[in-house]
C-alpha cells in the first residue's frame, strides 16, 4: 500500500506534539548524519542545543543542514517520517523560549541551551504509512 503525503504544516504539527523536544537525524551540509536532541519551535524551526560543546556551531553555522524524524509506535511500527531542509545558524538566547518547553528528551541535557544552532528550516515534507482507508479524489465541476 502507498505512503500517504505529509504537507508542511502536517509536519509541523505532527513534530510538535504530544512534546517539542525529539531526537533526530541531523546532517550539515552533507556530512555524515548524526543523531542530535532537537527541540522544536512554534513556526517549525529546530534548536538543536549542544550544552557547553561549541563544535557544532563551528561546522554548522550558515551552512544548509537536513533534518530526519521518524515516529514509531509502542508496538514498534512506523508511524511517520518527516524530512527537513534549513539553514544553520549560531543560537542566541532569544531563540530559546522561555519557559523551555518541558520535555523528557531534553531532561537530561544540563545547560543544553548554552551553546547551539537553530535551523531556519525552509520546508517539511512527510509521509505515513497508509491505514488502509483509501479517501476517494474530490470531484471535478
Amino acid at each position: 500500500m502507498d505512503d500517504v503525503e505529509l504537507t508542511h504544516r502536517e509536519c509541523v504539527r505532527l513534530l510538535r506534539s504530544p512534546e517539542r523536544g525529539r531526537h533526530g537525524i541531523v546532517a550539515i551540509d552533507g556530512l555524515k548524519p548524526v543523531p542530535r536532541v532537537c527541540l522544536l519551535l512554534d513556526a517549525g524551526d529546530v534548536l538543536i542545543p549542544t550544552g557547553p560543546d561549541s563544535g557544532l556551531v563551528r561546522v554548522a553555522a550558515l551552512r544548509p543542514v537536513s533534518l530526519e524524524f521518524t515516529d514509531r509506535g509502542k508496538d514498534g511500527r512506523l508511524r511517520w517520517t518527516v524530512r527537513g531542509i534549513g539553514l544553520a545558524r549560531p543560537m542566541t538566547g532569544l531563540d530559546v523560549p522561555h519557559p523551555v518547553p518541558r520535555s523528557t528528551v531534553l531532561a537530561a541535557m544540563p545547560d543544553a541551551f548554552r551553546n547551539g544552532v537553530r535551523v531556519v528550516v525552509a520546508r517539511y515534507r512527510g509521509n505515513r504509512p497508509a491505514d488502509g482507508v483509501v479517501i476517494p479524489a474530490p470531484r471535478v465541476g
